[in-house]
């Protein structure tokens, strides 16, 4: 039987702690799992961005505040963030590609959550 988790919230809720703890008790329970979740990143006090940071430990930009006036020639943005798309696929294209039938309920991803906090 498929087992998901739609997790959902205001920026600042605990999420991203409850998929790290989350992680760590399946872990240390011998449960095979793989994904990834985000982190925002801070300077200042000041979010700038997010980090992408898979379950074994691989961390890579995700976005990081732009400016308008920014002269990039092919830039994905969300609101005020600039994407970092292929940082964001050599990490997390490899944890999708090993995706399979009988692993599926074990993969833990944090998308809709990130979209949803860029755009507030």
């Amino acid at each position: 039987m498929a087992k998901h988790v739609f997790l959902t919230g205001p920026p600042g809720i605990g999420k991203t702690t409850l998929i790290k703890k989350a992680t760590e008790a399946l872990k240390s329970s011998g449960v095979p799992i793989d994904g990834f979740y985000t982190e925002e990143v801070r300077e200042g006090g000041r979010r700038i961005g997010f980090d992408v940071v898979t379950l074994s430990g691989r961390r890579g930009t995700l976005s990081r505040l732009g400016s308008d006036s920014s002269t990039a020639r092919c830039e994905y943005r969300v609101g005020q963030y600039i994407v970092d798309l292929v940082s964001f696929e050599h990490l997390v294209l490899p944890v999708l590609r090993n995706v399979t039938k009988e692993n599926r309920d074990n993969i833990l991803q944090d998308i809709v959550t990130t979209v949803q906090n860029c755009r507030k």
